[in-house]
């Protein structure tokens, strides 16, 4: 039952990506003390019930065999559909949550000593035992599924792995469940009750849900960091970022995002901000501050350090899961902590090769609907005709027209620079977030004085990005790419 992931998906696993966690601040949170990388999955992992009693209170400690057993009888109800039967319940003379029974009779765990009937509940959780008995757990829930390790490649720690457990990790692995770094996997290690549930919520993911997200296209790639890298570019709000300003890295199986500081003013915009739509960057050495105001003082301030991944939101310290580096005379910040805290989504366009990072809400197209421009006369019915040059133009001017099937026009003209331009555009568009994206443009371009043609009808073969700063829905007007436009 092998599938691959979709890019969406990819990103919607992106721990980056990726909401800091509103609930810890509040007592009836479904978790707590959750590390700002794991929460994307962990707000699902709710959904689907996996995260217990016991390990929603700190969910950045390491995992008890107990609490894990709990777990893996959570996975096999959720995709059964079945309540587990207990057994057993006097197999250990250590354990009486019926959980562990639970496990123990669907051959997912085993005690540590059969003499004594020891389960050790309280003994910590190595990754090999989390990826052995997830990998059990799939065994009794889905008996037909591909559980091969073929193919999945050695590590070189592999010496370190016991024998009982190098199939399981060896298979998680090559899934994309349980991930390591520089070659190695780490089975001796201690696995986080976060990291726990992220790897089961990834298993149930792929062999219940499917999570295969066809919305825009059917291409799919495998999760790796290869596939992320296969990228184009990189566009956030309206700001395209090219390979040399970005960076995604991966780390326990979480994807992080890194963009050149010199972007950062430039890309984070904020929704509606009047004269605040842009951040403050300032960097001192190793110190990083990145803070965005409105009239009445700093509405978000986030202090980082380069090679620390920790850093300080609003004074409060967070993990941000990878650290601020420099690298070719760049220094690269992770951005996830920003994407969370400014309610943002990311969406990758295999067919294009581009990760789009745009706010949740779209602005209503609704109100986009019409014609909008920055002077009174007509530009689409005055000036059909201007290569004559009898009619007297305006030094700038601006105009859109959105209709409602996703179809725009635009005009645009400025004079007066011994570069007179006057252009046409006709094509598609999109809302994304608060930025507008035009596409399958048709321009055509008058230049000079009078003008002349330069060229018509032509294709434009990549689609252009607009920010919507501003709007006034009093005085109907809007700010499109920096320029105030009113509703004609």
């Amino acid at each position: 039952m092998k599938k691959s992931i979709s890019m969406m998906m990819v990103f919607a696993i992106i721990a980056a990506l990726l909401t800091c966690s509103a609930y810890a601040a509040y007592d009836n949170a479904p978790y707590k003390e959750a590390s700002t990388w794991a929460v994307q999955e962990l707000d699902r992992a709710v959904g689907y019930g996996f995260i217990t009693d016991k390990i929603k209170d700190k969910m950045n400690a390491a995992i008890t065999r107990e609490e894990l057993a709990e777990l893996t009888v959570k996975l096999y109800e959720k995709y059964t559909g079945k309540q587990a039967a207990a057994g057993d319940m006097s197999a250990f003379a250590d354990v009486v949550n019926p959980e562990v029974y639970k496990a123990y009779d669907l051959k997912i765990v085993n005690g540590t000593n059969k003499f004594l009937r020891l389960f050790s509940p309280n003994d910590l959780a190595t990754r090999e035992q989390v990826a052995a008995m997830l990998y059990r757990t799939l065994e009794a829930m889905n008996p037909e599924a591909d559980l091969s390790a073929a193919g999945a490649g050695e590590f070189t720690d592999e010496k370190d792995i016991s024998g009982w457990a190098l199939e399981s990790v060896r298979f998680m692995h090559k899934n994309g469940f349980l991930k390591g770094a520089e070659g190695r996997i780490s089975p001796q290690d201690t696995c986080t009750r976060e990291m726990a549930v992220l790897i089961t919520t990834r298993v149930y993911e792929k062999y219940f849900t499917g999570q295969e997200d066809t919305k825009d296209n059917n291409e799919t790639v495998s999760m790796d960091s290869d596939g992320l890298n296969d990228l184009g570019q990189i566009v956030l709000n309206d700001t395209e970022i090219h390979k040399d300003d970005y960076n995604i890295k991966e780390k326990d199986g979480s994807y992080y995002i890194f963009i050149a500081a010199e972007k950062l003013n430039y890309a984070f915009k904020r929704q509606n901000a009047g004269n605040y739509t842009y951040p403050e960057v300032d960097i001192n050495g190793s110190s990083i501050s990145i803070s965005w105001r409105n009239e009445e003082g700093v509405v978000l301030q986030t202090d980082l350090r380069e090679d620390n991944p920790e850093a300080f939101i609003n004074g409060k310290k967070v993990e941000t899961g990878m650290a601020p580096y420099s690298e070719n005379g760049k220094l690269f910040i992770p951005v996830n902590i920003f994407i969370a805290e400014m309610d943002m989504a990311v969406e990758a366009d295999l067919k294009d090769k581009m990760l789009y990072i745009q706010y949740r809400s779209d602005f209503p197209s609704d109100i986009l609907t019409g014609t909008w421009s920055d002077t009174e006369t007509d530009i689409f019915a005055d000036y059909r005709d201007i290569t004559g040059g009898a009619m007297s133009l305006p030094a700038f001017a601006t105009a859109y027209r959105y209709n409602r099937d996703g179809t725009y026009g635009m005009r645009m003209v400025s004079v007066g620079d011994n570069n007179d331009t006057f252009i046409i555009q006709e094509g598609k568009y999109r809302i994304k977030g608060s930025t507008i994206m035009y596409y399958d443009i048709i321009e055509t371009v008058y230049n000079g004085s009078p003008f002349t043609i330069k060229h018509q009808d032509k294709l434009l073969e990549t689609p252009q990005y607009m920010f919507i700063h501003n709007y006034d829905p009093e005085e109907e007007r809007i700010e499109i790419g920096g320029f105030w436009l009113n509703k004609r």
